[in-house]
């Protein structure tokens, strides 16, 4: 019998050290495109290593953050994948979950903020994923 290789599907885990570190990274709107400049090369190979990481696992990652520590990820994940080649989430984009995640606990997330994010990215899932 042969063995077939099957490529890593993801990640059961992540590091809730690290995305809590990355949620100082934006500052404002204003100085987001510079301030995610700052984000160490470790830091931008760990969270590509994430890449197929499951919803379940970023949602159980971020489930004792605050408000406003997941909207700060949001922003994150949005201008990072724009930044890295690396950060290629595309329908799998954490800021997609991390909003799902915000509308079921029943957070008003403003209509501002929604626009920002999707002026900043050319990933047509974001915010709120594929249609189907």
């Amino acid at each position: 019998m042969v063995d077939t290789w099957q490529p890593n599907t993801g990640i059961d885990s992540l590091s809730t050290d690290t995305l809590i570190r990355l949620t100082g990274v934006i500052n404002s709107q204003e100085t987001a495109k510079d301030d995610i400049k700052q984000i160490s090369e470790e830091d931008i190979n760990q969270i590509a290593g994430y890449l197929n990481t499951p919803q379940e696992a970023w949602l159980q990652a971020i489930e004792n953050f605050s408000d406003e520590q997941i909207l700060s990820l949001c922003s994150l994940f949005t201008l990072g994948e724009m930044e890295f080649s690396s950060w290629a989430f595309a329908s799998k984009n954490p800021t997609i979950y991390f909003l799902k995640y915000l509308k079921a606990k029943k957070v008003v997330v403003e209509k501002d903020f929604v626009r920002w994010l999707k002026k900043q990215t050319d990933n047509r899932y974001i915010p709120y994923g594929p249609a189907l």
